[in-house]
């Protein structure tokens, strides 16, 4: 018979969890209720619909993509258990630093059967894709601005198509293996094939282009935005999840990416 010692203590630590983000998500609010009360809401409700079914769908391209990686280094999740371990952890973001999102996904995942070191190895590794492919949809799409600055609108292309070489040349193993030594796994490293890192990335930056579009969506439904900015707005949303993400004291990078 099972002891039901660690499950209630399981229980128990998942809750202080929901209620530290919690708290962290109640006083960024109040700190900005002010801006939030002041707006002119006038909301275009199947706009936000649209919006909001987008968004879902990509949340759920990234835990299909992520249970992906985690195969790769030789795990297993029903697509279930992903979508729930993916989210709960996620919600550590809005915590000050990135660690307790890499426990979390750690500590959830040993409860399906996934050892600790490949639910932080393919975390790691899956962010590594997302990054890059958030940078390539940024340096594409944000240069509307090239207007101002002409030379932003020729060197972000260059610097996009040479970051996707990076992840697709030999050179993607020494930074694959620089972030396993990080966390003192470095044996770990799995070779991945380049048509794997194709694949990744390209379905990472198809997942870029539906959430920053969904955010599109959601701002013309609730602002006087333009609708001719999709792109721009695409751009801008890969730009500031990465300097949220880069932010690391910065819960969920709430603030910087505003």
């Amino acid at each position: 018979m099972t002891d039901p010692q660690p499950r209630r203590w399981r229980r128990w630590i998942e809750l202080a969890a929901a209620f530290l983000v919690l708290g962290f998500l109640a006083a960024y609010l109040v700190q900005n209720w002010g801006q939030i009360a002041a707006h002119d809401w006038r909301v275009d409700w199947p706009r936000v619909a649209l919006a909001s079914a987008g968004t879902a769908a990509a949340y759920s391209g990234l835990v299909i993509l992520w249970r992906h990686v985690i195969s790769i280094f030789g795990g297993s999740l029903s697509l279930v258990d992903a979508h729930r371990i993916w989210y709960l952890s996620n919600l550590a973001r809005y915590v000050p630093g990135k660690v307790l999102q890499l426990a979390g996904a750690a500590y959830l995942g040993r409860a399906k059967g996934v050892r600790p070191v490949v639910s932080i190895a393919s975390t790691m590794t899956a962010q590594l894709f997302v990054l890059g492919a958030g940078l390539i949809v940024a340096l594409i799409a944000v240069p509307d601005a090239a207007a101002e600055a002409p030379l932003l609108g020729l060197a972000a292309p260059v610097a996009a198509v040479l970051f996707l070489a990076l992840l697709l040349s030999p050179l993607f193993g020494l930074l694959h293996r620089l972030l396993l030594r990080m966390i003192g796994r470095e044996s770990y490293y799995v070779p991945i094939r380049w048509r794997e890192r194709l694949g990744l990335t390209a379905g990472y930056v198809v997942l870029w282009v539906l959430l920053g579009g969904s955010f599109h969506f959601f701002l013309t439904a609730v602002t006087d935005m333009p609708r001719g900015t999709f792109w721009p707005i695409t751009g801008i949303f890969a730009a500031a999840y990465l300097a949220g993400y880069l932010a690391f004291f910065v819960p969920g990078g709430l603030g910087v990416r505003e």
